[in-house]
């Protein structure tokens, strides 16, 4: 089976980049400028900041499944919500990688993952157990076995920006 499965699902990508780029990300090193959560423990935490991030990685996936108020009743609401009806999810976040930091850590997850490229580029690909993958359709909504070793890269000079869930 491959890591990565493109589904039937589109959504408007420039709608979700229009949400995301109206979040305000404090210009402060505790915070961390990459990750913005949509949903959290406490439906009010959209930034990640260093010790929140320490925190974050010990609450039960499942747990982690309420709409922030900066989300809701917008695109990104209803989204998820259409996704939910064939998923299992928890867990959303925007992900970025830009020329500044151009990767993650090789790890496995916990669960899978569902991925939808907002911004992207010719030189953005994943690495699933040493093997080379591409995610490069805007909007389009992928499954992704996360719960072998991987990473993503961006090794290009544009912004990487996905929307990202956790499901089962």
């Amino acid at each position: 089976m491959q890591p990565i499965k493109k589904t039937n699902l589109k959504f408007d990508y420039r709608e979700l980049l229009i949400k995301y780029n109206s979040v305000e990300i404090p210009e402060d090193i505790m915070y961390d400028q990459n990750q913005i959560a949509i949903t959290s423990f406490d439906g009010k935490n959209v930034m990640v900041d260093n010790k929140f991030n320490e925190d974050y990685k010990r609450i039960p996936e499942v747990d982690l499944n309420l709409m922030n108020e900066w989300f809701k009743n917008s695109y990104v609401e209803e989204v998820i919500n259409i996704i939910n009806e064939t998923y299992n999810t928890t867990k959303w976040r925007f992900m970025r990688l830009s020329s500044e930091r151009r990767a993650y850590s090789y790890h496995k997850d916990e669960t899978k993952r569902l991925h939808i490229p907002l911004l992207t580029n010719d030189e953005c690909m994943f690495i699933i157990e040493k093997q080379l993958y591409e995610m490069n359709q805007p909007g389009v909504l992928y499954e992704m076995d996360t719960t072998q070793y991987h990473t993503a890269l961006n090794l290009g000079w544009s912004d990487r920006v996905h929307m990202v869930g956790a499901y089962s």
